[in-house]
């Protein structure tokens, strides 16, 4: 399996966190949008489409940066890719149902958010923001 998620930063440098809702895997989680990666798409392609449906922004791979990939975080060799965006102005945010909420959140609140995660997709991520 194959996960991509975007780490999207607002003008403000605020973080984008979403809080997974009752979904099947890490229920009440933080979490970025993003999610699995399709047989016939590239990580850039899969984290563009995961970010519409999952909060409704509209992002271009071209656009992204490339943080990380690698399976070392993964207890299931799940191979991780992490991409970011800056954006110009805050997008608005529209949740779907694998989300139950989201905020804008510091840096500082960010990393402690996604230090205490479950996901140990967001245990990488706390470590590649830190080293930012």
């Amino acid at each position: 399996m194959k996960v991509s998620k975007v780490l999207i930063i607002d003008e403000q440098d605020n973080y984008l966190m979403m809080w997974r809702s009752n979904h099947p895997n890490f229920p009440n989680d933080p979490d970025l949008p993003g999610g699995t990666i399709e047989a016939d798409e590239s990580p850039e392609v899969a984290a563009v489409r995961e970010v519409k449906e999952e909060a409704g922004i509209l992002i271009t791979p071209s656009e992204l940066t490339h943080l990380y990939t690698g399976t070392e975080y993964s207890t299931h060799q799940t191979e991780y890719s992490l991409y970011m965006i800056k954006v110009p102005a805050r997008p608005t945010v529209t949740i779907s149902w694998e989300h139950s909420s989201y905020e804008w959140l510091p840096r500082d609140k960010f990393l402690n958010a996604a230090k205490n995660a479950s996901d140990t997709y967001m245990h990488m991520v706390h470590d590649v923001v830190t080293g930012l």
